[in-house]
């Protein structure tokens, strides 16, 4: 007998690093979806003080603004990027994803804050 130790066999599943990014882009998510609501309201506000706003509200007139479909597409891929943060378990598209949610966010906030300009 060999008091050698004997070879292991190969597992058949890939042995991966544990995810410590994961739960922090997670939070960032998170924190980044929780903080778009008041952000989008004090936007509102700020719009709201405008003299082209009052003006378009009360007579009519100049309210040349962006089309609706933009804000409803820029919504829609910051949603779906919050879902993919949330959900996969690539780092890689985690990162991605998270970067496309505050993007998307932002351009948002701006189409918000251009509107009757």
């Amino acid at each position: 007998m060999s008091h050698e130790p004997r070879p292991r066999a190969a597992s058949p599943l890939p042995i991966t690093p544990p995810d410590v990014e994961g739960p922090r882009l997670r939070k960032l998510s998170m924190i980044g979806a929780g903080l778009f609501v008041p952000a989008t309201l004090l936007a509102g506000i700020l719009v709201l003080t405008r003299e082209n706003t009052a003006r378009c509200l009360t007579y009519g007139e100049a309210c040349d603004g962006t089309p609706g479909f933009l804000y409803v597409a820029a919504l829609a891929i910051a949603f779906a990027a919050l879902v993919t943060v949330q959900s996969t378990s690539r780092p890689e598209a985690r990162r991605a994803a998270l970067r496309t949610q505050l993007g998307a966010e932002a351009v948002f906030l701006l189409l918000l804050l251009t509107a009757f300009a």
